[in-house]
């Protein structure tokens, strides 16, 4: 495959076509040796098979110089398989200044239309659909000398450190099983670096109309190293530690009335003696069929009505709490409307079907729903236990 069976098109060269991020530039798939031709006339300098060897047998998923800067450039990386899976994980280089522009030619993720943003390096190890195109333009333009480095540099079994820098690593010490001890030094994922920033970064954003700042936590960030770009090219931005301190956790009764605020459901009346007196008011209805009085029915009245008194007190006293919460908030949602005073009593643990299937009929049979109608107009003054 030649330079010549790619047309040339004629353009003013653009700038900054070197780079590790994506830089909103569609590349018709016709157009990739041209893309290709661009950022070899910005380069400046031939990539040649000794330097994609070299570049590519210094990138990792795992970079120990973010470990301690004094590890030996010939054992600072290390490429850590996920696990059982069909891709391969994504390297990141840890190269000497010089090289970090034939870095960011094979790491630029090239955004061909209509297809997934993927660099040289990510076809080479996990190809796709388009990665035929791409990988013979690129071969056009530096040679298949080049691209054949480049996959043998990345999909040979790569050199494992033999040696750490004396100092600086962290060391555990673990018990082996037929005794003595490991020692390990435990290592986090290069890209872990760049996830953790992006997920740092988006609370200490200016607040904007579209972008209101996060409400929950208070954020603090510490700069520990201004240069990581020394570590790896791909790597911007100091190196900072994060500290977020989070609101403490919130009572059941109370998150739930802050839900109630936002939205949600009403809250839940957690009286542990109302299980008991709905379930004793079963029972009196139960015996009622049976055998009745004036006194019994009155019985029956009273704890009805006292149940019915008791779960509207309740359900005003949400009201009010969560009328009294809305300004704080600042919250426009109007509040749901309240449930019914049996909907109230009957949202428990209840420990038993048959408990549940017991309180159930009780609170929807037509003598707690002809007291519930009454106490709509009149509660009673003066309700005492049956």
């Amino acid at each position: 495959m030649s330079d010549q069976e790619f047309p040339i098109e004629e353009e003013t060269p653009p700038k900054g076509l070197l780079s590790f991020k994506k830089l909103n530039r569609p590349i018709p798939p016709d157009a990739l040796a041209n893309e290709f031709r661009l950022m070899r006339d910005e380069l400046g300098r031939e990539l040649t098979a000794e330097v994609a060897t070299r570049i590519c047998e210094k990138s990792g998923t795992h970079l120990l110089k973010l470990v301690s800067p004094r590890a030996d450039g010939d054992h600072a990386v290390l490429t850590v398989s996920p696990g059982p899976g069909n891709r391969r994980p994504a390297p990141l280089p840890s190269v000497n200044a010089p090289d970090i522009p034939f870095c960011k030619l094979i790491y630029r993720p090239l955004e061909v239309e209509g297809a997934e943003p993927m660099s040289v390096v990510d076809h080479v190890l996990n190809p796709a659909d388009h990665t035929g195109p791409v990988l013979d333009a690129f071969a056009a333009v530096f040679g298949e000398d080049v691209l054949e480095a480049i996959r043998t540099a990345l999909l040979e079994e790569t050199r494992t450190p033999s040696k750490l820098a004396a100092g600086n690593f962290p060391i555990l010490f673990v018990p082996r099983p037929g005794g003595g001890d490991l020692q390990v030094t435990p290592v986090s994922p290069a890209q872990a670096f760049m996830g953790m920033k992006g997920v740092k970064n988006r609370y200490f954003d200016k607040p904007t109309e579209a972008r209101p700042r996060p409400p929950r936590g208070r954020w603090h960030a510490q700069a520990i190293s201004s240069q990581p770009q020394n570590i790896s090219g791909a790597i911007g931005g100091p190196r900072a530690r994060f500290l977020a301190t989070m609101p403490a956790t919130m009572r059941q009764e109370a998150a739930e009335l802050y839900r109630y605020v936002h939205g949600g459901g009403f809250p839940r009346w957690r009286d542990e003696d109302v299980r008991v007196w709905v379930l004793r008011y079963a029972d009196m209805l139960e015996a009622d069929e049976t055998y009745n009085n004036s006194d019994t029915r009155a019985a029956l009245d009273r704890t009805a009505d006292r149940l019915i008194r008791d779960a509207l007190i309740f359900r005003d006293e949400v009201l009010e709490d969560a009328k009294n919460l809305t300004p704080s908030l600042d919250v426009t949602t109007a509040l749901a409307d309240p449930p019914g005073p049996a909907r109230i009593l009957i949202r428990r643990a209840w420990g038993t079907e048959e408990a549940f299937g017991r309180a159930r009929k009780a609170l929807t049979s037509p003598h707690f729903e002809h007291r519930v109608s009454k106490a709509r107009t009149a509660v009673p003054e003066e309700l005492t236990d049956a």
